[in-house]
């Protein structure tokens, strides 16, 4: 994760974390889907007026003021934030961030879409298959960015047991990408908390880039300029 460090009485250091991840995501789905993004026509836009936001929607140099540069992600610093990047270990690149504060976290997760049909309708029915599949229970409800999946599935714990994890995954489709975002801990019941993690997805803005991409191919993610990489990138995710 990356937080605050003291460096013989200079001024805080950012540092990074990295952990090691199957292709999966925290939901269980599978990121990657074939085809091309080829396609014409309008994007399937989710109400984004508060956000999250495409990179063409803002001056990145702006942008980047107050916020943390993943590349593929700018995510806004917040006070007392820990960052983790999970790193593909197939690929050996950065997919997902989870920023956390205390005992509550958000994943972020951007892929590829296409121009004039979103993911999330198809997203949300592996993500509940899955779940079921886990021995979990999944269910629609209403969330801040239109319809989300509840999850409660089981998870090994560190210490070996077997513990049930509930999340909140809600995803906004863009211009040519999604953004899907997993609320983990505190996030999930706690609706100050919750609120204030809704708002860093908002402030969030999406570096797609202009190169082909097939649809559910992930955005790759990259450390912060001036990081140094963790002594142990297999650490487990703790968020």
């Amino acid at each position: 994760m990356w937080g605050r460090r003291r460096r013989g009485g200079d001024e805080d250091e950012l540092e990074v974390e990295e952990t090691t991840q199957a292709a999966s995501t925290a939901s269980g789905s599978e990121p990657g889907e074939s085809g091309s993004d080829a396609d014409d026509g309008e994007s399937p836009k989710s109400d984004r007026s508060g956000g999250p936001l495409d990179e063409s929607e803002v001056d990145l140099d702006e942008a980047r003021q107050g916020r943390v540069d993943l590349g593929g992600l700018l995510v806004k610093a917040a006070p007392g934030m820990k960052l983790q990047l999970q790193v593909d270990q197939r690929t050996g690149n950065a997919t997902s961030a989870v920023l956390a504060i205390e005992d509550a976290a958000v994943q972020l997760i951007a892929v590829a879409a296409p121009r004039s049909s979103g993911l999330w309708d198809q997203t949300r029915l592996q993500i509940t298959q899955d779940a079921q599949r886990r021995g979990g229970r999944a269910e629609e409800a209403t969330g801040p960015f239109g319809t989300e999946v509840r999850l409660v599935v089981p998870v090994q714990a560190p210490d070996g047991k077997q513990v049930l994890q509930p999340s909140r995954v809600s995803a906004i489709d863009g211009p040519r990408w999604m953004l899907r975002a997993t609320f983990l801990g505190k996030a999930t019941n706690d609706a100050a908390v919750f609120q204030r993690f809704v708002e860093l997805v908002k402030e969030t803005v999406v570096v797609r880039g202009q190169s082909p991409m097939a649809p559910g191919d992930v955005i790759v993610l990259k450390p912060p300029a001036g990081t140094r990489p963790p002594a142990d990138p297999s650490a487990p995710l703790q968020a």
